[in-house]
């Protein structure tokens, strides 16, 4: 059977973050909903990843804030035991939280294959400088971006509208859909609560009740024997729209600077 391989894996141990962004792609601060991975729960989360996906580019562990979990060092030693099925495993943070020396001793042990994600949005300068200075010196492979006053990274975010439906037709969201950056990527998969979506605003719309939830629009990575798994993933590979598309305005992956709205400002 041909391979099923994916561009990018999106775990969220925690959707708790010490941030209140306005405009946050997963809508953490909107919804009280805010639940925390257990270590075992992450545990049987990957292992059912992997049964079903033969490889992955990026495994991205997101937020919330991941480094707010104190079982963080724990998970990521997990995510190495499958190190033959991903490339690189990046892990992202928002600046205004401090490494602790447990975690970075996981980062260290494997440098060769960790990246960090680091978004600064200028509320707590004194750690993002120690972050940043943390893992030069230890040789740890990450980006900054710049998310506050002048010059933003990439002129800051994108507002993707509050979930209400558009009342598009079956044309018009198969438009939407393939311009979306997620699907031009190859998705995005972002896993939780055992569910698969093509995209962060998809599942978390479901999960806070904002979305419907319908069968073809996600996998239940833990229903059904590996093969009946397999065969779900390859048809919603192929979707051609998702119900997420018509609670979306269209503008997430948009080249247009006029749409591009200042980051990261605080409820």
């Amino acid at each position: 059977m041909e391979q099923l391989n994916l561009p990018m894996v999106n775990l969220t141990p925690t959707m708790r973050c010490n941030l209140r962004c306005r405009l946050c792609g997963v809508l953490v601060p909107q919804y009280e909903y805010r639940p925390h991975m257990t270590v075992e729960e992450f545990s049987r989360t990957l292992k059912a990843i992997f049964e079903v996906v033969d490889h992955v580019e990026k495994l991205q562990i997101t937020g919330g804030e991941p480094l707010l979990h104190t079982e963080l060092p724990k998970m990521l030693e997990l995510c190495f035991e499958y190190v033959s099925q991903f490339d690189t495993l990046w892990i992202f943070t928002n600046c205004a939280v401090p490494i602790k020396p447990q975690l970075m001793e996981v980062l260290e042990e494997y440098k060769d294959r960790v990246f960090v994600h680091a978004s600064d949005y200028g509320v707590k300068p004194n750690i993002s400088i120690e972050l940043q200075r943390t893992l030069e010196e230890n040789k740890i492979p990450f980006k900054y971006l710049k998310y506050f006053g002048d010059e933003q990274y990439y002129n800051g975010w994108v507002d993707q509208g509050d979930f209400i439906q558009q009342g598009r037709t079956e044309t018009e969201l198969k438009q939407v859909f393939s311009k979306c950056s997620h699907v031009n990527r190859g998705g995005s998969w972002y896993v939780r609560g055992g569910q698969m979506h093509w995209c962060g605003r998809s599942i978390r719309g479901a999960e806070v009740g904002k979305i419907p939830v319908r069968d073809e629009d996600y996998l239940d990575i833990f229903v059904g024997d590996i093969e009946e798994r397999k065969d779900k993933l390859r048809q919603l590979m192929k979707a051609e729209q998702i119900i997420a598309c018509d609670y979306c305005n269209g503008y997430y992956g948009t080249e247009d600077m006029s749409k591009r709205v200042p980051a990261g400002r605080q409820i």
